[in-house]
């Protein structure tokens, strides 16, 4: 006895070698694409410029006095190196003269300085590892700030006061460059051992990148310095320019904190934060200064972070309004207030579309903030126990700002959702609306037509009747049965027309009645079949536009209990 086939066998139920799934495949010969053999194919839509791209353009031609491969502790180092260097070697991403604002902070008080290309010199010596023996370091702990300014558009002159933004700026990295010498710039990262990293966000660089944190410690797992910098989100919609980086490290060995904040020019967050250090460095006391300004490293990380959460305030709330204006302008078209015509329904579909569009950008936003405040969070906890001097209440404060920060922007985020979802429905009643008034177009226009049929129905039947009278009347008229028939011509003319006009009748009914579909009872007047459709099509349309009025209704109801300003 033969064996069974194995398709067989599964296919009666008998699973002992294949699964069924397994069973139709047994005997299908899938064969592979051209591409999946060759491994060569191209796109038909590539263009020449993508065929030999090459994504990783970077000079991998560095040696050990490249920063930071001096002091190579890592693998992870290398590349960091390779990017930190690709940016700095060009010139068009730096000026030609150095005007930096900063603010510093030791034991004996704080002061604000105006540093140009020597001054800065002289300040990073002073905070240099192995500084000259012509410079003494600031006595106890320091806290230094350095406020970057980006420009997109500047020219700048030696006068420290002077600013103009004259030309737009070409060849950089990111379209943008920073007021500092190229040299500086070098001497800044490497003296305070900056994340090389951080390169890229002092020159401008847009995109909002995950914050990045990192951390040293000795042979033994004690902690010795941490850094971390990120960006804050841009709430301005209607403004585009640099984002605003912050990057700080904490140096316990040295009890030395690092701000460098790289800023677009007029930034209102670092206009509000120089004026809060300026209040506290003006009512603080002599013996409280100090614990103010040093004994919390993230303080002005989480006074960032709250500052572009007030900001976010004003414009959530412009959006609000916005979005309440076309929420209106959908209930005036529901409730009749308002005539529904196509250019009016086109136009708050364009305004729809814009809001959808804000509020992706702001969900974006939110989601942006709340991943830079728990990464701020995050290392603030990380770093506090291992603080040599640490003040619980300060810590306390900066760990409570910053998770409030973090639950007010989630729940934020989620209002956004719900105007996203609201937005949907307007959308599809706005859809409905349009809908309705074509259905009402469509029932004028066939209504039209159908009169235009009655009266050439009309003019048929008239046609008929007269056609053939006229048509025998000719005939006779033209004396085609001689001279001899003038007393009898109209019997002759009746003769011809009545039974011809009868006949053309009986054509015309049975052409009518063949044109009739047919029921399996027999025929259907088309005339009461075209009436009774039409009346079920006016029914149905004033069913739904009795639930698009109710569904209207409804979200009235909905948006006046929610309780919001409009």
């Amino acid at each position: 006895m033969s064996e069974k086939d194995p398709l067989d066998l599964a296919e009666t139920g008998d699973l002992s070698k294949f699964s069924k799934l397994e069973a139709t495949l047994v005997h299908t010969e899938v064969e592979r694409r051209p591409n999946s053999i060759s491994q060569d194919g191209i796109s038909r839509h590539a263009m020449t410029a993508d065929i030999g791209v090459n994504e990783l353009d970077f000079d991998f031609n560095l040696a050990t006095e490249h920063y930071p491969l001096g002091d190579l502790r890592s693998l992870q180092q290398v590349f960091d190196a390779v990017q930190y260097h690709q940016h700095l070697e060009r010139e068009e991403n730096f000026t030609p003269t150095t005007r930096v604002e900063c603010f510093k902070a030791d034991s004996q008080g704080g002061e604000w300085r105006a540093l140009d290309e020597a001054n800065m010199d002289q300040l990073l010596q002073s905070y240099a590892t192995n500084p000259s023996p012509t410079i003494k370091p600031g006595p106890g702990r320091n806290m230094l700030v350095l406020w970057v300014i980006i420009s997109r558009r500047a020219q700048f002159h030696t006068d420290l006061s002077s600013f103009l933004p004259l030309v737009a700026t070409e060849g950089t990295s990111y379209g943008s460059r920073v007021r500092m010498t190229q040299r500086n710039a070098k001497q800044l990262l490497e003296t305070l051992q900056v994340n090389p990293l951080f390169m890229l966000n002092m020159i401008g660089r847009p995109d909002y990148w995950a914050p990045q944190a990192h951390w040293e410690a000795d042979s033994d797992g004690k902690l010795l310095a941490c850094d971390l910098f990120c960006q804050h989100p841009r709430w301005n919609l209607q403004v585009q320019g640099a984002p605003l980086s912050v990057y700080v490290r904490h140096d316990i060995t040295r009890d030395l904190t690092t701000y460098i904040i790289s800023h677009k020019e007029f930034d209102t967050s670092i206009a509000t934060l120089k004026s809060i250090l300026n209040i506290a460095l003006n009512v603080t006391s002599t013996v409280n200064r100090p614990a103010i300004f040093l004994d919390g490293p993230f303080d002005i990380h989480t006074i960032l972070s709250t500052l572009s959460f007030e900001s976010s305030k004003f414009h959530v709330k412009r959006f609000q309004r916005f979005m309440w204006t076309q929420m209106n302008k959908v209930e005036d078209h529901l409730t009749g207030l308002e005539f529904s015509d196509r250019a009016k329904l086109g136009d708050l579909t364009k305004q729809l579309q814009i809001m959808s569009s804000n509020a992706d950008s702001h969900i974006a936003n939110a989601d942006v903030a709340i991943i830079t405040a728990k990464a701020i969070r995050d290392a603030h906890s990380r770093l506090t126990p291992s603080l040599p001097q640490s003040n619980p209440f300060i810590n306390q404060r900066a760990e409570d700002s910053i998770s409030y920060i973090i639950s007010s922007i989630e729940k934020q985020r989620l209002w956004f959702l719900n105007y996203k979802q609201r937005k949907d429905n307007a959308m599809s009643l706005v859809y409905n609306l349009v809908t309705q008034q074509d259905a009402i177009n469509n029932i004028q226009i066939a209504h039209s037509m159908k009169q235009d049929s009655t009266s050439m129905n009309a003019i048929a039947a008239l046609t008929m009747i007269f056609l053939p009278g006229t048509f025998a009347g000719t005939v006779v008229g033209a004396g085609v049965f001689g001279g001899a028939i003038k007393e009898t011509v109209w019997l002759i003319w009746v003769a011809i027309t009545v039974p011809l006009t009868v006949g053309v009748m009986i054509c015309w009914w049975l052409y009518k009645k063949g044109k009739q579909p047919m029921v399996k009872g027999g025929t259907v007047v088309e005339k009461d079949k075209a009436d009774s459709t039409e009346m079920g099509r006016t029914n149905s349309f004033r069913r739904r536009r009795s639930s698009v009025f109710s569904s209207g209704f409804s979200f009235r109801r909905f948006k006046t209990g929610i309780g919001e300003d409009i």
